[in-house]
């Protein structure tokens, strides 16, 4: 987007050698840094944002869905946030433990774990083992099969895929998958659900900004979010 918004802004550079008079350059009238974006270009470059909570971003997924069975995390954040769809997270508890979980999910382990220590190793791994009595679990907290679920794991595919054929042959009418997993959701929302922050600074295109409609967040370079050096552990 940022890109885009870019290329309606005329910038213009100038040569010091050229347009320097003195010790100040010389910059006429029509040439500005920037010009400003009309209000209709900047709605119209709004809609490549596609992130919730942007309507006409809901509008399209409430659309796309439950026909579409893998969600992106913005797409994700629609079904969970807006239409009602159950989180189910289905990591052993450990990990969740150790890394985070979303507000407001339901956790049944589709295996279960715990820790031992390996002497070769000379650290703490992971015995994992599979839980037989998952669906019945996942029955007992989700009864009502025509209930919209949102299957994740850590990285979309470690269990969300044992787990969504279960479900199914289980009778539940309504599967999603969250690609990327817990981990993609937790590069883009912190376990409040607000929108992380990202890059240096983050920027609002509006029509009424300065120039290019563009805002600055003002979040600070000294302030930006820790999740971006984050390295998911294995399990």
């Amino acid at each position: 987007l940022k890109g885009a918004m870019l290329s309606q802004c005329r910038t213009v550079q100038v040569s010091k050698s050229t347009f320097m008079r003195g010790n100040a350059p010389v910059v006429s009238a029509q040439r500005k840094l920037a010009v400003r974006v009309s209000r209709s270009q900047v709605m119209t470059s709004k809609a490549y944002l596609r992130e919730y909570p942007d309507p006409e971003f809901i509008e399209e997924v409430k659309e796309n869905f439950p026909e579409q069975p893998i969600a992106n995390v913005e797409e994700a954040r629609v079904l969970f946030s807006e239409l009602g769809y159950k989180y189910l997270d289905v990591r052993p508890e450990l990990e969740l433990d150790a890394v985070g979980k979303v507000r407001d999910s339901i956790n049944v382990p589709i295996v279960n774990a715990k820790w031992r220590y390996d002497p070769e190793e000379q650290k703490k791994v992971a015995d994992k083992s599979d839980n037989p009595d998952f669906v019945k679990m996942v029955e007992k907290r989700i009864p009502d099969k025509s209930t919209p679920i949102m299957v994740g794991c850590s990285d979309g595919t470690t269990y969300s895929i044992d787990a969504l054929i279960a479900l199914e042959e289980a009778g539940y009418e309504t599967l999603v998958g969250l690609k990327g997993g817990f981990y993609a959701w937790y590069r883009v929302f912190d376990n409040n659900l607000r929108r992380r922050r990202t890059g240096e600074y983050a920027e609002q295109y509006t029509h009424d900004g300065d120039s290019c409609g563009i805002h600055s967040s003002g979040a600070g370079f000294a302030r930006v979010d820790s999740v971006e050096q984050w390295v998911p552990p294995k399990f």
